[in-house]
């Protein structure tokens, strides 16, 4: 029995295929447009090479999502080759001034062409070289799109744990038992990928919204960017050593914003405040002992407002009551304007036409 390699169609190997009508994004292709017509997109993968002469290939999958109308066709084509002849094909596959039906029909004289199913057996073949092509005909303005593809060498891992008499190999019983090896093979990766779920540097989004609710702060709402929620939880262990803390509202800040933030409080302003100023102060930094506010410079809505409040809710010292004020450059007097960081006060100063003084409202002609 011949060692099963899997060869993945990913982003690098993409790149390295032939096609028309597809564009690339990632590990996928997608259909383009073709001028308000009906159109016809295709892809000639890279020759796969088994290094062994009579290779009887496995399996091949794709998932495809198909708008209405839309046909899949793929075509496979192996042989037993030197490698000069087989370099010399895969040329030809490859020829931008070979037209697709050109090449269809080498693929149909000497190949296989499987219709409508984008996981399909390839018991048929077999020679140290393979070909795939892809052939997807889709009405004017639907767009497709094809992911996951992979081919495996081997395709079935069942038959072989039956008696040898039952080892037949393309037959009934081989493509019947295929049905459920497939199934298991697809079931057994996904348990073989499962760290990545646990990891979280790999895990997508929703999983790390779950790991961040293991790890003790709620991250639901999507209002965190995947990178800053990625950190954050990178972070939880010595964020939570800290909870409760000044230092930890600072740190979140700097982790959600990549900026330091003024934190007021007002507990701590005690009797430095003159009497003629403090009902100013009060509405400004809040009238309790448990009010602390955090200033930042930079622009924010209410949405977000509301978004940092419910994360820093969930590690403010106890009774504390958090309030974030956004403050953009050029805001406006009587409100929370402060000088050297979010206001300047600018000096008329005198300039000519030919004196390299800028005319922005601070200079005037004399």
């Amino acid at each position: 029995m011949q060692e099963k390699r899997r060869y993945t169609l990913n982003g690098s190997k993409l790149a390295m295929a032939y096609y028309e009508g597809f564009v690339q994004n990632g590990d996928a292709l997608y259909s383009v447009d073709n001028g308000g017509k009906d159109g016809r997109s295709f892809v000639i993968f890279n020759r796969f090479c088994s290094y062994e002469s009579g290779t009887k290939w496995g399996r091949f999958h794709c998932r495809c999502v198909l708008s209405p109308g839309s046909a899949l066709r793929i075509y496979a084509l192996a042989l037993d080759a030197a490698k000069e002849q087989a370099d010399g094909l895969n040329r030809y596959f490859h020829d931008s001034g070979v037209p697709w039906m050109q090449k269809r029909a080498q693929f149909e004289q000497g190949g296989v062409l499987y219709e409508d199913h984008g996981d399909i057996l390839l018991y048929a073949l077999e020679g140290e070289y393979l070909w795939l092509a892809l052939e997807i005909e889709h009405a004017a303005g639907q767009a497709d799109s094809v992911h996951e593809m992979f081919l495996d060498s081997q395709g079935d891992n069942f038959m072989w744990t039956f008696p040898e008499i039952y080892q037949e190999e393309g037959g009934f019983f081989h493509r019947y038992m295929s049905i459920f090896s497939s199934a298991y093979q697809d079931m057994a990766d996904g348990i073989a990928g499962m760290d990545r779920y646990l990891d979280v540097e790999s895990a997508p989004m929703p999983f790390l919204i779950e790991m961040a609710g293991w790890l003790g702060f709620a991250a639901e709402g999507d209002f965190l960017e995947e990178g800053v929620l990625r950190r954050l939880i990178r972070e939880i262990y010595a964020l939570n050593r800290i909870k409760g803390t000044k230092e930890v509202i600072g740190r979140l800040i700097r982790a959600v914003f990549g900026e330091d933030p003024v934190i007021v409080e007002q507990n701590r302003m005690g009797g430095a405040v003159p009497e003629e100023d403090r009902d100013t102060y009060r509405k400004l930094y809040g009238a309790s002992a448990q009010d602390v506010t955090i200033l930042l410079r930079r622009e924010g809505d209410e949405k977000l407002r509301a978004q940092m409040i419910y994360l820093l809710n969930q590690f403010k010292p106890a009774r504390s009551r958090i309030r974030l004020v956004f403050c953009p450059s050029g805001i406006r007097l009587d409100t929370y304007c402060f000088l050297d960081y979010n206001a300047a006060l600018s000096v008329k100063e005198a300039g000519s036409m030919d004196g390299g003084v800028r005319m922005n409202g601070t200079a005037v002609l004399k």
